[in-house]
């Protein structure tokens, strides 16, 4: 679920300096390529993205809405799990 939600803040990231292109976004999310690749593509079949142009989509941006929510929930329940320095895109 960290994975999902590095690779797709990282698109986001991109999207919002221009085009997001899979180098970069393997860059943000500290993956090696052949992982991302594997990872963009299990994202493509759960329609969180699309990769052609490489975008976020609708369900994707309710993933990482939900994944801010259980965040700051378990946050402010005292969970240090989320509270990992360098978690942030």
């Amino acid at each position: 679920m960290e994975i999902y939600n590095d690779i797709l803040s990282a698109i986001k990231v991109e999207l919002t300096n221009g085009e997001a292109k899979p180098t970069r976004v393997q860059s943000l999310s500290n993956l090696a390529y052949d992982k991302l690749v594997r990872y963009l593509n299990e994202l493509e079949s759960k329609k969180m993205i699309a990769q052609n142009p490489l975008r976020i989509t609708e369900k994707g941006h309710d993933f990482l809405q939900d994944y801010d929510r259980i965040r700051d929930f378990v946050t402010a329940m005292g969970v240090k799990y989320f509270d990992t320095p360098g978690r942030d895109l």
